[in-house]
């Protein structure tokens, strides 16, 4: 995995790597690039260089903000992550689609939670899964799966304008996405919290305009999942 950080405080970018390694045992699963300022960092980026970068919002010289737009404009899928010292920043840049705003400042652990999600996130957005189509084994990107559905002893899945069949069992899918922010609001359907636009009592809706039902017996689990992943996306 590479990550980049952008800091122009050496005492913050040997503090995240220290994390980083804390966090995972090790340094040895990363590449790890260090940058002073916004320029130094344009000056050689390129789409698809990093999978994700931490970035200071208060440099000097070409601030976080203004660094991030460049990025934006060259690669839209790299997670970038905002590292600042002060909340007011926080709701700053939602433009540039950031994945998270750190404060540096606050408890240690949410601090390293936080961390831990971003880079995770890079894990999940790269998950797959196969499923054969006629004979022909195909991958799908989990973030492109709106809801998997048992029909007529056959297994439907479905994306925001398409769906696929396939032959399969349910529960492989909610062993195969256990911890990836997938819940069943019934007995027959997986749904991907990620592609939930929001909850009513007895139904969800879908950010593709679908409404799927939800039973009583499964509402606090939909909904508990449903916030879990949202606040997975909040500072």
């Amino acid at each position: 995995m590479n990550i980049a950080i952008c800091d122009d405080e050496n005492i913050f970018i040997d503090t995240l790597i220290k994390d980083i390694a804390e966090i995972y045992g090790d340094n040895s699963k990363f590449h790890i690039e260090a940058y002073k300022d916004g320029e130094d960092f344009i000056s050689t980026f390129s789409r698809g260089q990093f999978d994700i970068i931490f970035m200071d919002i208060e440099m000097s010289g070409m601030d976080g903000l203004k660094t991030a737009e460049f990025i934006r404009s060259i690669d839209k899928n790299v997670i970038l992550a905002f590292l600042t010292s002060y909340d007011k920043f926080v709701y700053s840049g939602y433009e540039v689609n950031a994945f998270r705003y750190i404060l540096k400042y606050q408890p240690r652990p949410i601090y390293l939670k936080q961390i831990k999600d971003t880079i995770n996130e890079y894990n999940r957005k790269r998950k797959f899964i196969p499923i054969y189509i006629n004979d022909i084994l195909k991958q799908l990107p989990i973030d492109d799966i709106y809801y998997i559905e048992v029909y007529l002893r056959k297994i439907v899945i479905h994306l925001s304008d398409k769906t696929y069949t396939t032959v399969g069992k349910l529960n492989d899918y909610v062993h195969e996405l256990d911890g990836l922010y997938f819940v069943k609001p019934d007995k027959s359907h997986l749904v991907n919290a990620a592609n939930i636009d929001y909850v009513e009592k007895d139904r969800l809706f879908l950010k593709n305009g679908e409404v799927l039902f939800v039973s009583r017996k499964h509402y606090k689990d939909v909904v508990d999942i449903f916030i879990e992943y949202t606040k997975s996306r909040c500072v």
